[in-house]
């Protein structure tokens, strides 16, 4: 892998091997002269094809979708808690803004750091240490004392998880040809909106046990919210167990040479697949396809560079004239982040002052019950008093996850009707109507019709996967991997930013949340009609 000359070492590699390869005389009809015939050799494509898809692909999409799912689950759970902690860890709106945007900050600071990991160490390596550091810190967080030793945890767990984000695409495309591979990335990717339905569904049937059980572990009280975020961490247990079963990707280990290793690994799936024996097997050799040894040649000068190489991929992002292309899709990305995911860490724990006078204006319940929280907090000489007055309503689950319903639907309506309309109209459209329904919001007292309201403010999340496919033309293909990189990282600090805003707001002016997403949002139309490919 250190080579300084990949090209010339695998163009040797594969004339050593033709000259290795096993010879069969046959005798021409006619001709006493014998005619020596080659075992004929495959590329790795080819390979994957005689492989066939089947019973090993299938575990290898759940293992994957299971990888992103674990993002989401890792960096969103925290909001489903913070009104049951609330009491257990005494938390102020800005604990709440720190926790929820905790796990965020730790995916933002360790991607890049992943990314380079996952072309020197391998996929299946980088995947399986970040899956058990994550649930290593997930256990721990559970049993956090207080508020600082939580934040701490969870910014830890987004560390190791951000391991599962950079890799998890890069794996389970490596194992599929050009046919399959833009349809398994797209059911692995429903896997990140089933999370947002598993999540809720979850705290629906765990948080509302309090006071049921009485449990407690090493001398503490081990609350239902703690037994919730225990129990999200059960998928990087399935993630670690399916890694165990799955190999190494086999692109991955042919650009670094291990040709032998290769085939063992084809063979295997062919077996699950074809339910064949392994001897029948007709692929002998294999070697890289023609547009991979370019691909090979860039892995290996950014092995050779190390952390070198992402600035020297990241600097021609802020120059002319890749310049203008980075700041708006970075811009749109930060603003749709913000909007979206930074709303939906507090939507919880805004239903659950909501839910309890529903013949009012949201803000308006927000300020009073704020108020009313402040005043019992505190007894008449100043004192912090006993009694905690946090109720958690089940049915804001329930609500949360009908939510999580909409939005996969938004995703499979994206999909319908982008080549219809047009991805940067559908974006911009998209824009518009999320931005007006988050204003609409401030105007209505009716609980249902907020609701509605709420959801589709919120579902401008779902425009993500829309905004990466534009923002994928706008650059060169040798700077995309990077520039998308990049997008996402500051995409992911906006949703940190909102999230921290939020609580600020919450405590101020409520109405200001609505107002200044909501016009975040159509100031991100205006942006978005800019964009050209």
């Amino acid at each position: 892998m250190g080579a300084p000359d990949q090209q010339n070492v695998e163009s040797g590699r594969s004339g050593a091997a033709e000259r290795d390869l096993p010879k069969v005389v046959v005798v021409g009809v006619g001709s006493s002269e014998p005619v020596p015939v080659q075992t004929q050799a495959h590329t790795y494509s080819e390979a994957l094809e005689i492989a066939g898809r089947g019973r090993f692909h299938t575990i290898l999409l759940f293992v994957t979708g299971c990888c992103l799912m674990s993002v989401v689950n890792e960096t969103v759970n925290v909001g489903f808690i913070i009104s049951a902690a609330e009491c257990d860890l005494q938390l102020t709106y800005t604990d709440k803004g720190l926790l929820n945007g905790a796990a965020f900050l730790g995916v933002v600071a360790s991607s890049l750091v992943w990314g380079f990991l996952s072309d020197t160490w391998g996929r299946r390596k980088v995947l399986l240490l970040a899956s058990c550091g994550a649930l290593v810190f997930s256990v721990l967080s559970t049993f956090s004392p207080a508020v600082w030793v939580l934040i701490a945890t969870r910014f830890l767990v987004g560390i190791f998880v951000s391991g599962n984000a950079a890799t998890s695409y890069a794996y389970l495309a490596e194992f599929h040809g050009e046919a399959s591979r833009a349809r398994v990335i797209s059911w692995a990717a429903m896997f990140m909106a089933i999370g947002l339905i598993f999540l809720p569904t979850l705290a629906w049937a765990i948080i509302p046990l309090e006071g049921r059980f009485d449990l407690r572990l090493f001398g503490l009280r081990y609350a239902m919210w703690r037994v919730y975020l225990l129990l999200c961490s059960l998928d990087l247990i399935l993630i670690i167990a399916g890694l165990l079963f799955l190999p190494e990707s086999g692109k991955f280990l042919l650009i670094n040479g291990h040709r032998e290793k290769v085939r063992q690994i084809l063979v295997r799936i062919y077996r699950y697949n074809r339910r064949e024996p392994e001897h029948t097997f007709p692929v002998q050799e294999v070697h890289l396809d023609p547009m991979d040894k370019a691909y090979a040649d860039e892995l290996q000068r950014r092995a050779n560079l190390g952390l070198r190489y992402v600035c020297q991929q990241i600097a021609p992002l802020f120059r002319a004239p890749l310049l203008l292309h980075t700041l708006k899709a970075s811009a749109l990305m930060c603003g749709l982040f913000a909007a979206s995911s930074g709303l939906f860490l507090w939507i919880p724990d805004i239903l659950n002052t909501y839910v309890q006078h529903t013949d009012m204006k949201l803000c308006d319940v927000i300020a009073m019950v704020h108020e009313s929280r402040a005043a019992a907090g505190h007894t008449q000489d100043g004192q912090p008093a006993d009694i905690c007055p946090i109720a958690i309503n089940a049915n804001i689950f329930i609500i949360t996850a009908l939510m999580g319903v909409v939005f996969l639907l938004c995703y499979v309506l994206n999909g319908f009707i982008i080549n219809l309309v047009g991805a940067k109209a559908l974006l911009n459209s998209w824009f518009v109507v999320c931005g007006i329904c988050g204003i609409a919001v401030l105007w209505t007292s009716d609980f249902f019709l907020t609701l509605v309201l709420i959801a589709a403010f919120d579902a401008s999340g779902c425009l993500g996967g829309i905004l990466s496919a534009i923002s994928v033309d706008l650059f060169p293909t040798n700077y995309r991997a990077m520039a998308m990189c990049l997008i996402l990282m500051i995409g992911r600090l906006g949703a940190m930013a909102g999230s921290n805003l939020i609580a600020y707001l919450l405590s101020i002016n409520c109405a200001l949340i609505f107002y200044l997403f909501g016009g975040l949002l159509l100031i991100c139309a205006l942006i978005g009609s800019t964009l050209t490919g």
